[in-house]
């Protein structure tokens, strides 16, 4: 671990990327931070992968290589529609592409955020400043500046019109705008920018481990790849998306390849399209009570088969480039999708039941299928997983059940598995029954009162998947200031210091306070926390109840990010003493 005064490893990789002034590969990353700083850890190598994954900002662009996301966008043209009838009398709302663009450290680190109005020259030669505004529900854009307002004015802009925005400068915030009116937007032109734009699309899904991304990882990918380094401005990407039917938006602003669904995952989705629009009804209209949100698990497992599908039917063919597999999967999916593979041992049929068991509503059926499954191979992790879930009648009968998956993903992956995947567990879709089943025993273990037992199970999963998919370092994070480890949470925050949620804002916060007291960088601290997640304090401080059913879908941000946080963290701020009449009287 790096000492107070020196730069973290993420730190190092930031500055061999800006001072290079191009990407870079790997090894080129990794021998110029070795340079400035021997990488004296236990995995050197993973440790800088680990530390490519934490930075916002430094994205790979596709061939090996690694760029810094600020000079990446240099030359990006992108559109934004006016919606308006009078354009020069609203807000200008921004797409995801134009936020990233022209504010690259959006999801930054407070320390690595830039936060400055892009300076944009109208084609009247004078030039405005676009600032970044939050709206609400996820709206991001700027209260029209008055020099721009003039010009829209000047040029006669109407609804569906377009603003476009060329980025001159990522680093330094500087660019170009002007006015495309609808009569002069050459429609063949943008049509063919659009499918540019989707099937590179696709192909990032494809290559994603999970195929499940946000679009704003999809936009950084695209912007990182030259994709908006053209003469003509597509559409927005969202737009793009909406209108191509190889996708299919889940929610919470993420998409997948249509062909992962089914028709009854897709009704699924449907019903969370539905949610979502509650979601982002105003303040007043929605109700708090997220209780009939759809369930997602069978969504997840379906994928995860799907998946496993797919990695079969590769492996058993040869390729001569990525380029060259790729197109056989597109030509595959054309022809009706992904085949099942056919299982062959004991252990892949009885995992085939389990999925047949994770979308099974009825709970006695799930229950026996899972004894099916055990009855074909008792390593089967995740039959334990299902009974410890549905047939438990304590912690004590549960923690007896996962230790048993425990157990039986250990027979399962071997030592090799485990060796060799260290670093990137999860990645390996085998490990995952094994992974779920350890997650729910720390949990049981927690709930039995053994803490400390739980607690190192967290750590030592987080030594075999530090990218985190399960989202396990939230449950440590609170289980340390619970146990008043506060030495080993600090630890912890420095293995992760790029996450924006408001459980590690908060956490960030609160462990100020208990180390430091009421200090000027607690209180700033807490402010940027409430700045990042504004509806956090009012549960905390019990000025508004916490509903019966936490939400199923969290959103960066909103109310669902704060109910969860809260519930989360409650216990730790009252067991803190005077930790919420600090926050009460830092808040105002």
């Amino acid at each position: 671990m790096a000492r107070q005064d020196e730069p973290s490893y993420t730190d190092l990789v930031y500055e061999v990327l800006r001072s290079a002034g191009r990407p870079l590969t790997f090894q080129e990353i990794f021998d110029q931070v070795n340079c400035r700083r021997p990488v004296a850890t236990r995995d050197p190598k993973g440790t800088i992968r680990n530390a490519l994954t934490q930075g916002r900002q430094l994205v790979s662009i596709g061939d090996g290589r690694y760029g810094y996301l600020p000079q990446l966008v240099k030359g990006s043209l992108l559109r934004v529609l006016l919606t308006e009838e009078k354009p020069a009398d609203h807000a200008l709302i921004y797409p995801v592409e134009v936020r990233q663009a022209l504010w690259p450290s959006f999801f930054e680190s407070k320390k690595r955020t830039i936060g400055r109005p892009f300076q944009a020259t109208l084609a009247n030669g004078k030039d405005v400043l676009l600032s970044l505004e939050f709206f609400g529900h996820g709206v991001w854009g700027t209260t029209m500046p008055e020099g721009l307002r003039r010009y829209l004015t000047e040029n006669n802009a109407a609804r569906a019109d377009s603003l476009l925005i060329r980025v001159d400068d990522g680093e330094a915030s500087r660019g170009q705008a002007w006015v495309e009116a609808r009569r002069k937007r050459d429609e063949a032109k943008v049509t063919r920018r659009n499918r540019e734009l989707a099937d590179a699309t696709l192909q990032i899904l494809w290559n994603s481990r999970s195929r499940e991304v946000p679009i704003w990882d999809i936009v950084c990918l695209l912007l990182a790849r030259g994709l908006y380094r053209s003469d003509v401005a597509p559409d927005p990407l969202e737009s793009v998306l909406k209108a191509d039917r190889r996708f299919v938006y889940v929610g919470l602003d993420t998409w997948i390849p249509a062909e992962m669904v089914t028709p009854d995952v897709q009704e699924t989705i449907r019903r969370r399209h539905k949610l979502d629009a509650q979601m982002k009804k105003p303040k007043e209209e929605t109700k708090a009570d997220f209780g009939d949100a759809p369930s997602l698990p069978a969504l997840r497992h379906r994928m995860e088969r799907i998946m496993s599908d797919l990695r079969a039917m590769l492996s058993e063919r040869e390729f001569g480039s990525i380029q060259e597999a790729n197109a056989f999967v597109q030509e595959m999916l054309a022809k009706g999708g992904v085949p099942r593979r056919r299982a062959e041992t004991p252990l892949e049929k009885a995992q085939d039941l389990m999925y047949q068991a994770w979308e099974a509503s009825n709970p006695r059926e799930r229950v026996r299928l899972a004894r099916k499954a055990l009855e074909m191979s008792p390593d089967c992790s995740d039959a334990y997983v299902l009974l410890a879930e549905e047939t438990a009648r304590g912690a004590k009968e549960a923690a007896d059940l996962y230790a048993k998956g425990v157990a039986a993903g250990e027979r399962a992956l071997g030592r090799e598995t485990f060796e060799q995947g260290a670093g990137h567990f999860w990645g390996i879709i085998e490990t995952r029954p094994y992974m779920r089943a350890r997650a729910g025993l720390a949990q049981a273990l927690w709930a039995m009162g053994k803490r400390q037992e739980a607690i190192e199970h967290i750590w030592d999963m987080l030594r075999l998947n530090p990218g985190d998919n399960q989202g396990i370092r939230y449950l440590l994070l609170n289980w340390l200031l619970a146990s008043g480890e506060d030495a080993r949470v600090k630890e912890l925050l420095k293995r992760y210091p790029d996450d924006i949620s408001a459980v590690w804002q908060y956490g960030v916060a609160l462990l100020a306070y208990r180390t430091e007291g009421d200090t000027k960088r607690a209180r700033k601290l807490l402010a940027e926390a409430e700045r990042e997640n504004p509806y956090v304090p009012p549960y905390l401080l019990g000025r508004k109840r916490l509903p019966s059913r936490l939400p199923e879908l969290i959103s960066l941000g909103d109310e669902t990010e704060a109910i969860a946080c809260a519930t989360e963290q409650m216990a730790v701020w009252r067991e803190t003493p005077g930790a919420l009449a600090w926050l009460d009287r830092s808040l105002g």
